[in-house]
C-alpha cells in the first residue's frame, strides 16, 4: 500500500510541477506570444463555424497521432524506461493543461476556463487511464526485470497480460479520440 501511495503522490507532483511550467512558459511569451495565439484562436473559431468542417479527415489525423503516441509509450513500457515514459507522459499532460489554462484566461478572460474545459476535459477522461495503465505496467516490468533479469522468463510469464493490456488500451483510446474529434469541436463551436 505504501508503494501505491508513493506512486500516486509522485504522479500528482509531476503533473502539478509541469502544470506550473506550462503556465510560466505562456506568461513568459509576452505580447508576441499572445498575438500569435489570438490569431490561432481566431482561425480555430472560423474553421469550426464552417459547415464543411472535415471531421472524418480530422478523425484519422487524431487517430494516427494518438496511436503513434500510445505505441511509443507501450513499446517504452516494455523496457526499463517504463517508469520514465509514465513520468514523461504525465509531465506532458500537465504542461499542455498549464498552457491551455493560461492561454484561455489570457485571451478570453474569466471564460477561458470554459475554453479549457471544452478543449481538453472530454477526452482526458479516457486518455488518463491509458497513461496510468502504461505507467503501472512499466513499473511492473522494471521490478520483474530487476529481480529475474531474463527476457525469456518475462515473455513466458507476461505475454498474455501484455496482449490483454493492449486491447484495454485501444478500448480506452478510441472513445477519447471520438470525443476529441466530434464532441470537442461541437463544444468549442458553441463556445466561439
Amino acid at each position: 500500500m505504501d508503494n501505491k501511495n508513493r506512486f500516486v503522490q509522485m504522479a500528482i507532483i509531476i503533473f502539478a510541477g509541469f502544470l506550473v511550467v506550462g503556465t510560466v512558459a505562456v506568461n513568459l511569451s509576452g505580447k508576441y506570444g499572445q498575438d500569435g495565439w489570438k490569431l490561432y484562436f481566431t482561425q480555430v473559431g472560423e474553421a469550426l463555424k464552417q459547415e464543411n468542417f472535415a471531421r472524418e479527415s480530422y478523425f484519422f489525423y487524431v487517430l494516427r497521432l494518438r496511436l503513434m503516441e500510445v505505441a511509443a509509450l507501450w513499446l517504452l513500457s516494455m523496457t526499463a524506461f517504463g517508469a520514465v515514459s509514465l513520468w514523461t507522459a504525465l509531465g506532458w499532460l500537465g504542461f499542455t493543461c498549464g498552457v491551455r489554462i493560461s492561454l484561455g484566461t489570457m485571451i478570453f478572460g474569466r471564460t477561458g476556463i470554459v475554453y479549457f474545459l471544452c478543449s481538453i476535459l472530454p477526452q482526458a477522461v479516457f486518455y488518463i487511464p491509458v497513461i496510468l495503465l502504461l505507467g503501472v505496467r512499466g513499473f511492473q516490468i522494471y521490478f520483474f526485470m530487476r529481480k529475474q533479469r531474463s527476457w525469456n522468463q518475462y515473455r513466458h510469464v507476461r505475454m498474455g497480460k501484455d496482449i490483454l493490456l493492449l486491447i484495454i488500451l485501444l478500448l480506452c483510446l478510441l472513445p477519447g479520440i471520438i470525443c476529441e474529434c466530434y464532441i470537442n469541436p461541437l463544444l468549442l463551436k458553441a463556445y466561439f
